[in-house]
């Protein structure tokens, strides 16, 4: 029976895991055909998909994980709690559109960017409604049909998107691929959103407040961390224009896009559980685990940074083409993000593990406040390096914060592990720079990059010994 049990969640699993590989990959496609296509509207969509995650985390605010809780505790029907969630949202949705409209005017964009942000934006707010259809497919163990779900809409968005860069269509037009995905994904959820309607039961006002309360703390940790990672674009465009929008977007959909699969894969699912369940019942490992895996984290950001920045002209070039020479400049600072997203994002698990999470929620609004200052200083003389510098000084001040908690507590990063990193930093700069100053650029990095590769396996054998070490 377990193995049956095993089996089912696996195949719910991939039916999610391929939905969610195909959208990343369609969405991926389109967005490096737009930006070689058109500096301008890419950096235009880039803004509008901004303010629409932004409108999206404030439509949901955290209410998915208690509506899974409302339909899991079966005091009524499915149905007449997907009525009262999509009223929340819908309340949410408007609020949120409307703030977003005055945020826009107050930016003074003009007409056509106007518009665009708005098809884009609400579009995005959209699929808060289509959310609460997913959560009712997965508490029901249909994946399946969430996946073909998501799988459809995306293709036809993203492929829609596609084919009006390829026809040569205009920036509103191209737009018009996420209203298409999320107009798709509605028409899905259009059944269960009208049989919610018919059903007489009582309001269940009470009970989702009742559990959203609890998990406020956690909500608004995700909506300070959204904002200051996103407060850049909004002053760049202030500052800087679309075409340095495009630039900055270019570099951070790469630097972010790796830092979110180590923290979003590797730590949100599978270490922080572990860590949770080891604070509970055994704290002498969950310190000695805490430590291996930070020595490892820190030796996995060296050689993924080193990449990013030596490699960036050639990385830009051929994901984006030659226009995007700002891009490949500003990278290798902006390289410093993945380290400070590797401990910062472990730290900030282990702090949530020992049940710090107010604690977390001042850092969050500390980084959030340290942000929107640094760039009034710094980006009306240099929009886009003062969008760079901003986010790399915020998120360095941000991990100072969460590494410096868990410092004083757990004693993270010791003597013992910091020594052999430092030096490993240290021996790669020193080989490229001897490389460069002999006349062999290319073999002083490749073995600085050995160096740094060789720090790495030997971290991992200090974690592997640490993981079979009785606890």
């Amino acid at each position: 029976m377990n193995a049956g049990r095993g089996e089912k969640s696996l195949k719910q699993f991939a039916f999610l895991l391929a939905a969610q590989w195909l959208r990343d990959g369609v969405q991926a496609v389109f967005l490096l055909l737009l930006a070689r296509h058109s500096l301008e509207t890419y950096g235009n969509i880039m803004l509008a998909m901004s303010l629409g995650q932004i409108l999206l985390f404030c439509s949901e605010f955290g209410i998915n994980q208690h509506f899974m809780l409302l339909l899991a505790s079966r005091s009524s029907a499915p149905s007449a709690v997907f009525r009262q969630i999509t009223l929340l949202k819908g309340a949410l949705f408007a609020a949120g559109s409307l703030v977003m409209t005055g945020f826009c005017l107050w930016q003074g964009y003009p007409p056509e960017l106007m518009a665009l942000v708005l098809i884009i934006g609400l579009s995005f707010g959209l699929d808060a409604l289509v959310n609460s259809y997913y959560v009712v497919c997965q508490s029901l163990g249909r994946q399946d049909v969430e996946g073909r779900l998501r799988g459809m809409a995306a293709l036809l968005g993203y492929g829609g998107g596609i084919l009006a860069i390829f026809s040569g269509a205009g920036p509103l037009a191209t737009a018009l691929f996420k209203p298409l995905e999320s107009l798709t994904a509605l028409a899905g959820a259009f059944k269960m959103l009208c049989r919610s309607w018919r059903t007489s039961a009582q309001p269940l006002w009470g009970a989702v407040w009742s559990t959203w309360k609890g998990t406020l703390p956690f909500t608004l940790m995700a909506l300070s961390a959204i904002l200051y990672n996103k407060l850049n674009i909004f002053f760049l465009q202030r500052f800087g224009g679309a075409q340095a929008v495009a630039q900055y977007s270019a570099t951070w959909q790469i630097v972010d896009g790796i830092s979110v699969l180590a923290s979003g894969l590797l730590l949100g699912k599978v270490l922080f559980p572990m860590f949770a369940k080891l604070w509970l019942n055994d704290q002498t490992a969950f310190v000695r685990k805490a430590r291996a895996y930070a020595a490892q984290l820190s030796a996995l950001a060296l050689p993924v940074m080193f990449v990013l920045a030596l490699g960036s002209e050639v990385i830009i070039g051929l994901l984006y083409g030659t226009q995007y020479g700002e891009a490949a400049r500003v990278q290798p600072l902006l390289c410093l993000c993945v380290f400070f997203a590797f401990v910062h994002n472990l730290a900030y698990y282990l702090l949530l593990s020992m049940g710090r999470q107010m604690l977390v929620l001042w850092f969050f609004l500390a980084g959030l406040i340290v942000n929107a200052a640094l760039c009034l200083t710094l980006m009306p003389s240099a929009p886009l390096d003062g969008a760079v510098w901003a986010i790399v000084s915020t998120k360095g001040f941000v991990a100072l914060l969460t590494v410096g908690a868990c410092q004083r507590s757990l004693g993270l990063l010791t003597v013992k592990a910091a020594a052999p990193l430092l030096l490993s930093a240290a021996g790669a700069a020193a080989l490229t720079w001897a490389g460069r100053q002999a006349g062999f650029a290319l073999a002083g990095e490749l073995l600085a990059l050995a160096l740094l590769l060789f720090h790495l396996w030997q971290s991992h054998r200090t974690r592997t010994a640490a993981k079979e070490a009785p606890c």
